[in-house]
């Protein structure tokens, strides 16, 4: 993920070669990258550790006697210190929330965040990544779990501070609208029973929108949120033909004739637009562009919004530290791992990515989150095929209904 600060990647990692951080009780989480997090550090160690970075945020008293800003200073890095961000049993206001939020998007990187132990510091972190990729509670969790943040894995008395940050972010039914680029309005929607997430995209400035995946059972939830919005559908996209829910394009078809189904050639269904690779779907000044993501079936395609960051809808061919089954549908293994790693892994690391389902909470990943703690995907494809082969997964409860109903964009005869 980028700040407006500087972007993440090589040129802004922190080079700590000779620093011993464990010592010194510094962390760099792999994701973003380019930010470190620390406590108390001896001044004899302070202009060091600041010759690593351009900016420097301290998160306690100014009278703090580990605060020592004339060998930041001394060592060219530009630094900022915000109100202390109090823990337990107090909690951060919302003003020094966002005061800390405004500063990790302004600063340079590499950047260090410096409270008392590290932990507070790792609080901040992990709130700045929830509102930048917008976080269910569940994502945040795991997140920090796989990156094994001090705060959240190592620290004994932060349980009310963990609390609190899941408390501060929400569930899959209170996720809200989102811009995640300028001009684009953006709803993600689930429905319960198959756990399979709705996409809702449109253009602010022209009112057109399209719908990712819409499960028929929500359609009318789905054309209201559109409605509310001031939005006109103009198109129903299917990343590929489902086995766990119908579509409900068909019927929006019947009841909005104007709109058009849209899904790939290669799934062998019927639609009012077959698409091949490359190929774009356009709402307004935005478009989606196809990208072809076989394996779980042969039809499935990933679909493409350039941003900054873009965002990809995968459907099931790549889920939050998972993936879709391979054992129907013309399913193949070593297909679906070429096309994420050839296809999907090849994209910006911080690469939004919204799947077509999540049965754990979770809402939004990352290209790189997905390249390094995905625990199928980030083996290798031998070890890949072999977790597929062992999952021993039950026959799919609606597939003989859903699969040939969605083959006629959701309208069975």
């Amino acid at each position: 993920m980028s700040s407006n600060g500087g972007a993440s990647g090589k040129d802004s990692t922190p080079d700590m070669a000779n620093v011993d951080a464990k010592t010194l009780n510094i962390e760099v989480p792999s994701i973003p990258g380019d930010v470190a997090l620390c406590g108390d550090l001896p001044k004899e160690s302070m202009s060091e550790v600041a010759g690593r970075f351009k900016s420097w945020i301290y998160m306690n008293d100014e009278a703090n006697s580990f605060w020592f800003p004339e060998e930041i200073k001394g060592a060219g890095v530009e630094q900022m210190m915000v109100r202390k961000f109090p823990g337990p049993p107090s909690f951060p206001s919302d003003d020094q929330v966002s005061e800390i939020l405004d500063a990790l998007d302004k600063m340079p990187r590499p950047l260090m965040l410096q409270c008392t132990s590290g932990n507070r510091a790792g609080v901040a972190l992990l709130l700045w990544l929830g509102k930048k990729a917008n976080y269910s509670a569940d994502s945040a969790k795991q997140f920090a779990e796989d990156e094994d943040l001090r705060f959240w894995r190592r620290c004994a008395n932060c349980g009310p501070m963990r609390e609190w940050i899941v408390g501060r972010l929400p569930g899959l039914e209170g996720l809200t609208t989102y811009q995640p680029m300028q001009g684009l309005i953006f709803q993600q929607l689930f429905d319960p029973v198959s756990s399979t997430f709705t996409y809702a995209l449109g253009c602010a400035e022209t009112e057109e929108a399209i719908l990712i995946d819409p499960v028929l059972e929500q359609k009318d939830r789905d054309l209201t949120t559109l409605t509310d919005q001031g939005l006109t559908l103009k198109y129903v996209v299917n990343t590929h033909c489902h086995a766990d829910h119908i579509t409900s394009g068909g019927v929006i078809r019947k009841e909005l004739p104007e709109v058009r189904t849209v899904i790939s050639k290669a799934s062998g269904a019927s639609a009012d637009i077959l698409t091949e690779p490359g190929d774009k779907v356009d709402f307004g000044k935005f478009s989606i562009e196809a990208i072809a993501t076989p394996g779980h079936t042969d039809g499935c395609t990933t679909w493409l919004l350039k941003g900054s960051p873009s965002m990809i809808f995968t459907g099931d061919a790549l889920l939050i530290r998972g993936c879709g089954r391979t054992d129907f549908q013309q399913g193949s293994s070593e297909t679906l791992y070429e096309s994420v790693h050839s296809k999907i892994f090849t994209l910006p690391d911080d690469t939004l990515i919204y799947p077509g389902h999540d049965y754990k909470g979770r809402n939004v990943s990352t290209v790189k989150e997905e390249k390094q703690f995905n625990p199928r995907l980030s083996k290798s494809k031998d070890e890949f095929v072999k977790i597929m082969s062992e999952l021993n997964l039950p026959y799919p409860g609606k597939i003989d209904v859903a699969v040939p109903a969605n083959m006629k964009c959701g309208v069975q005869d």
